[in-house]
């Protein structure tokens, strides 16, 4: 058995780097290190805390070129959004340090309004937020290090550590991160990377009794199986997990701002984020006018090397996401489907063309399933009850757009659409990183967004003292 794994770029299958594949009982001597850093960092001043999370901030920064094109290489992410990934990582390091103080404010409670239990009079009750210890975090391979920065920023803020599981196709990211967050002066023992498949280690990082949460972004199957679990454990959870984002395009809409959004929604990262907008739903009275805007804009991406400049598509990741986007458009094809492969990438690596699935129906996977790749089923719909429909007939609840003049209807169908978000004349591929994000049904358990997740990543303690 090999004792390293190869990690391939997607875009021409050449090896960038190698990871150790470790064991169990590697794994369990990671979170047995990890309870360590957690013991020192509970209980450092949180003024030291909150300065090393702005010094990584500021390292960021300083090595976003270097990190973009790893993130471009490992994960196929054009050049120009993987910059943007990192930005947006630098900056909720600092996000985290500005708002550990108000999450962690505590609170006096008046005790005094109630009669009972008798003698609250001479009584002051407070709470405290508490650190959990040490926190499980599962990342996917679409955002390796805004996902990294999502999870243990807020939970190095209040005082846990943290074990870091990268995907096993994007790890060389969260191993830089960590180098990163070393230098910025966190004890090595506060944040540990583990590295190896899931199918060896993953039991270990989820049922070690020394792990307090589990924080996973990825697929509704794997989430729930380990939420479940979790549970039964009484570990907590927070699993931001698949979407279907359906984005509806109304006959007022402005069709040329609606479908630039649409294609870059869909198509942004070859369409693998959970919150890409994946059903199209068009009234019938514009459906022509908008799906011949669509695919002229499809047409004039580009797609190839993600370290090319010009790039915005790249490959997909592996060559699994090849077969199963392969079997969503042979089944489209088969139930009546009219399938164009609008815009094909260059040969070797794992591209996939930009395909465009019209007169799509709900029998269809593409309508059923969570695809995450470069496929876009566009449905015709003869009314506002109908669109909203077929926007919640999945399994799936994580964002929505509207686009529309009438702002007053879009009011209206929101409050009829069981999503997590509703964009109105934007992308569903909007998000906040201080602000909730997550998803109802089967998209989410909890909400991520820094504040939110440091109130999942604290115990809320009363103290109550009786004034003698």
């Amino acid at each position: 058995m090999s004792e390293v794994i190869e990690v391939r770029s997607p875009s021409n299958l050449k090896v960038i780097g190698t990871v150790k594949r470790m064991n169990k009982d590697e794994v369990r001597g990671e979170i047995e290190e990890a309870y360590k850093g957690f013991e020192i960092i509970s209980k450092m001043p949180l003024y030291k805390r909150t300065s090393i999370l702005r010094k990584v901030s500021e390292i960021l920064d300083r090595e976003r070129e270097r990190l973009a094109r790893l993130l471009a290489m490992e994960a196929g992410k054009p050049i120009k959004d993987a910059r943007v990934e990192v930005l947006r990582a630098s900056r909720l390091f600092r996000q985290a340090a500005d708002e550990a103080a108000i999450v962690l404010e505590g609170k006096n409670y008046r005790v005094d309004a109630y009669e009972y239990p008798p003698g609250n009079e001479n009584r002051i009750v407070i709470s405290t937020r508490e650190p959990l210890g040490v926190v499980t975090a599962i990342l996917p391979f679409n955002f390796p290090i805004n996902s990294f920065a999502h999870k243990v920023a807020p939970a190095i803020a209040v005082g846990n550590s943290v074990v870091v599981k990268p995907s096993i196709n994007t790890p060389l990211s969260a191993i830089e991160m960590r180098k990163i967050l070393i230098e910025a002066g966190l004890p090595e023992s506060a944040v540990r990377v583990v590295t190896g498949y899931s199918s060896e280690i993953g039991d270990e990082i989820i049922t070690h009794p020394l792990v307090s949460l589990i924080t996973l972004t990825g697929s509704t199957q794997t989430g729930l199986s380990i939420a479940s679990r979790a549970v039964s454990l009484g570990k907590r959870i927070i699993m931001e997990l698949g979407g279907s984002d359906p984005i509806i395009v109304l006959e007022d809409a402005n069709i040329d701002r609606a479908s630039s959004i649409a294609v870059r929604a869909r198509f942004e990262y070859a369409g693998q984020n959970c919150n890409a907008g994946k059903r199209i739903i068009v009234r019938e009275e514009i459906v022509n006018k908008f799906t011949k805007a669509f695919y002229e804009k499809v047409k004039s991406l580009k797609i190839g090397d993600p370290l090319d400049e010009t790039t915005d598509v790249g490959p997909v990741i592996n060559m699994e996401s090849v077969e199963k986007l392969s079997s969503v458009v042979e089944d489209a094809k088969i139930k009546g489907g009219k399938v164009d492969f609008v815009n094909k990438g260059p040969e070797g690596g794992y591209f996939f063309p930009l395909t465009v699935i019209s007169n799509a129906n709900l029998d269809m996977l593409a309508l059923k399933t969570e695809v995450f790749g470069p496929v876009a089923p566009i449905v015709s719909v003869k009314s506002d009850e109908e669109a909203v429909s077929i926007a919640n007939s999945t399994e799936y609840g994580l964002q929505s757009a509207i686009f529309t003049n009438d702002v007053n209807r879009a009011l209206k169908i929101s409050r009829e659409l069981k999503f997590g978000a509703v964009i109105i004349n934007d992308s569903t591929r909007l998000r906040w990183d201080s602000l909730p994000f997550g998803g109802f049904k089967k998209s989410g358990i909890g909400r991520e967004g820094v504040r939110d997740t440091m109130l999942e990543m604290t115990e809320n303690k009363l103290i109550a003292i009786t004034l003698l």
